[in-house]
């Protein structure tokens, strides 16, 4: 009898140990399940390039841009090529530089932007004025006495292509034309068998209080930042340097309650521009504790780059690093070797909270 009723107690017990094992691996599949789907956020102030690295990353997503991202775009490439040739003849005029082709300047002056139907004679007045040495000498004057979009002399060397009958975006025109993120928008794209939200939110001032809709649960937050805004000024607010700006709300993410279990990346952008820029506007102008050499491309980045290391407290957490990476935004194959980089870390981090490794 004890025999028998030991036998059957035993029975029992590896029926609840498989019951257990049967749960436990349930409860795992449904954590791996909550985890399978990873959000990331792509922050950053204005104008620091985070929307273009959006596109890229559809872009490298899907090989090509839909047809419906290529109507999207082309109004707003006939807006930045009209409304940054007028920012250069009211800024000539404001200067005190002639301009030959006058009655051309007052033509483009007049034409209202919104709602634009592209007319043959706007690409040959830009064309003009483009070549205008009144509209060159001004040129040189930008981010100093007033702020032109950085791709505004790709869009006006091209505005032949760009103003033909039969113009089709490039991937290229895409990338480079402005548009502000005013909206919330979100990508999807699956990296091996992890599917990942990105999400790609306002940088300007008055859009940042929708972010708040897109803080759960993030795995990762990714802040873009321009490594050339150290001599300019916020278009909301002349007074603030960007660059402090975007210093300011680095430290605002990295210190929220709302990230603090969440990976934080940092892309220093536009390492392409900054190289021309430190040749004519030295960081030691805008930032007194700058010590590095006059000029140099070198030292100005690592300047700027321990600015937002130090600034963020995450420099020397072991437990919560900081991932900093140099891009240039419009170089797809620059990227998509950091994205690849980005991607592996976050599985990484995500295999370890669901206890596979």
């Amino acid at each position: 009898m004890g025999n028998c009723c030991g036998i059957e107690q035993t029975e029992e017990q590896k029926a609840l140990i498989e019951r257990n094992n049967i749960i436990e691996k349930e409860m795992k599949k449904e954590k791996t399940k909550q985890f399978s789907r990873i959000k990331i956020l792509l922050l950053g102030a204005g104008e620091s390039g985070k929307s273009t690295l959006f596109k890229q990353m559809k872009l490298l997503q899907n090989g090509k841009f839909s047809d419906q991202d290529v109507e999207y775009f082309k109004p707003h490439i006939y807006y930045n090529c009209i409304t940054q040739m007028k920012v250069l003849v009211l800024a000539a005029e404001r200067l005190g530089i002639p301009i030959d082709n006058t009655e051309i300047a007052e033509k483009i002056k007049e034409i209202k932007a919104t709602n634009l139907e592209w007319n043959d004679l706007f690409t040959d007045w830009i064309k003009i004025l483009w070549k205008d040495p009144g509209i060159q000498k001004t040129y040189e004057f930008k981010d100093t006495n007033f702020q032109l979009n950085e791709s505004s002399s790709y869009f006006f060397e091209n505005i032949e292509r760009i103003g033909a009958n039969d113009y089709i975006p490039t991937k290229d025109d895409i990338l480079r034309v402005r548009s502000r993120t005013e909206q919330i928008e979100q990508a999807l794209f699956k990296v091996h068998d992890l599917e990942f939200v990105l999400i790609d939110v306002g940088g300007q001032r008055t859009a940042r209080r929708k972010w708040i809709h897109c803080f759960e649960d993030a795995t990762t937050v990714i802040f873009c930042a321009s490594l050339i805004d150290y001599d300019q000024t916020l278009r909301e607010d002349f007074s603030v340097n960007r660059m402090k700006e975007s210093l300011t709300l680095f430290h605002e993410i990295c210190t929220s309650p709302w990230f603090l279990h969440s990976s934080i990346v940092l892309f220093l952008n536009k390492k392409d521009l900054l190289k021309e820029k430190v040749k004519k506007r030295d960081p030691s102008v805008f930032f007194k504790d700058y010590s590095g050499k006059p000029n140099n491309y070198q030292d100005s980045y690592l300047f700027i780059k321990n600015k937002f290391k130090k600034i963020s407290g995450l420099e020397s957490n072991s437990i919560r690093p900081l991932y900093i990476f140099k891009t240039c935004a419009i170089d797809t194959e620059n990227i998509d070797k950091i994205f690849k980089s980005v991607s592996d870390t976050i599985m990484r981090s995500t295999v370890k909270k669901i206890d596979l490794i």
